[in-house]
């Protein structure tokens, strides 16, 4: 092979470097592109950029006035999305689908539930309604069931305190420090009842200690009512 005179050996050198390097950064594996969406970025937006968005407090919360069975609940005063919940408990009692809760239905959802009909409990229920059990009477006496229950907001607002980032969750073990040592104190078996049913939130990782999911916790605690003065 000749080689051709108007190219040096330095010329030919240069080139040589850059065509390796060129091959070099074509053979480098790129990084992915979806880094930002790994799990550690996607904990660390979750702290910076909460997406649970905290209730502003409304000052001291005063539970409502007692009611009685014959008083009347105004619809402005009960929780839409409890609302939407007791739509589909109602349906679930009313096997026959004729709109009113009868003590058959009752007596059906109990054995459907693997449970052993209770009479006298069943007799209790329908004597409490005091009216034919359709769905308006239902939402009334669930109303009157949770009268000295606080609202989902203010129970939400009172356990965001745990908080620290706005992730609607807090260390199920941080929890259990708060009960049993502070306030008006539980012991251990006391507070594993008391949180016996609090939904856990799915761990990002397996170093995440266990976690409640305090929203879905508050949802499950609250009473019809909204906020009084709302």
């Amino acid at each position: 092979m000749s080689m051709d005179p108007s190219v040096s050996l330095e010329d030919l050198e240069r080139r040589r470097r850059r065509t390796s390097s060129a091959r070099k950064q074509s053979q480098t594996p790129q990084p992915p592109s979806h880094l930002a969406d790994s799990e550690a970025m996607a904990v660390i937006n979750e702290i910076f950029n909460p997406t649970l968005k905290l209730p502003e407090s409304s000052g001291h919360y005063t539970l409502p006035e007692e009611m009685s069975a014959d008083d009347h609940v105004a619809p402005h005063e009960l929780d839409i999305a409890k609302l939407a919940e007791l739509k589909e408990v109602f349906s679930l009692f009313d096997t026959d689908c004729d709109g009113l809760i009868s003590k058959e239905d009752l007596r059906f959802t109990y054995t459907a539930l693997g449970n052993e009909p209770n009479e006298q409990l069943m007799e209790q229920m329908m004597q409490e309604a005091k009216e034919p059990l359709d769905y308006e009477a239902f939402v009334r006496l669930m109303s009157r069931r949770t009268q000295e229950l606080d609202p989902e907001d203010v129970l939400l607002e009172a356990w965001s305190k745990w908080d620290d980032h706005g992730t609607g969750k807090i260390e199920e073990r941080k929890i259990y420090e708060e009960l049993t040592n502070y306030g008006d104190k539980m012991t251990l078996n006391e507070a594993k009842e008391a949180l016996s049913h609090a939904p856990m939130a799915k761990p990002k990782s397996l170093e995440e200690p266990p976690m409640i999911d305090y929203p879905a916790f508050c949802r499950m605690l609250s009473g019809m009512r909204k906020r009084k003065g709302e």
